[in-house]
């Protein structure tokens, strides 16, 4: 077991560690401290999924919902995407810098997220007082639902992501023959 984990920890980039399992720690924590909702687990291993997927999810939250909603009230405006790959190409603290924007982004998601799940536990609060019960009833089919929509976004941005990658580097390839 310990020589599984050694070889996962070795594979786990910096940005895997401060985009997708801190956002996810400090997540939980906030839940456990904050709103008493206790997530951990046991065993330390299963806390660490946990951890990663959570943070995951925010992290895909931060990139789908609150990037595009930052860009359109023009709070943050990115620099185009070949001059970001030739600047990166050339000096590699501007990968440095993207990575630290996209964990401040992540940040900004998992506080969001804890705000929403405050206002969601207090509007369910109310509603069992109303005695409305849609959103108990049906939280995980909810849940389900988001997540699918949410990777699928994710995934559709990953991959345009690649392709302007790939078309970039094939565009200087041919510009450098």
């Amino acid at each position: 077991m310990e020589e599984i984990l050694k070889q996962i920890v070795e594979k786990i980039s910096s940005y895997n560690i401060f985009n997708n399992l801190y956002p996810g720690i400090v997540f939980v924590y906030l839940l456990k401290f904050m709103f008493r909702i206790k997530i951990l687990l046991e065993n330390w291993f299963e806390n660490l999924i946990v951890f990663y997927f959570v943070g995951m999810i925010l992290s895909r939250i931060g990139s789908i919902i609150i990037e595009p909603i930052m860009k359109k009230i023009k709070v943050i405006k990115y620099a185009p995407y070949s001059d970001y790959v030739k600047a990166s190409s050339i000096d590699p603290l501007v990968d440095t810098l993207s990575e630290v924007n996209n964990t401040y982004r992540t940040l900004l998601s998992t506080f969001i997220c804890a705000l929403v799940y405050k206002v969601g536990i207090t509007i369910n609060e109310i509603c069992l007082k109303n005695e409305i019960t849609f959103l108990q009833d049906n939280t995980n089919w909810i849940l389900l639902i988001f997540l699918i929509i949410l990777f699928a976004f994710s995934y559709v941005k990953q991959t345009n992501y690649v392709r302007e990658k790939v078309e970039f580097v094939l565009r200087r390839k041919n510009i450098d023959n």
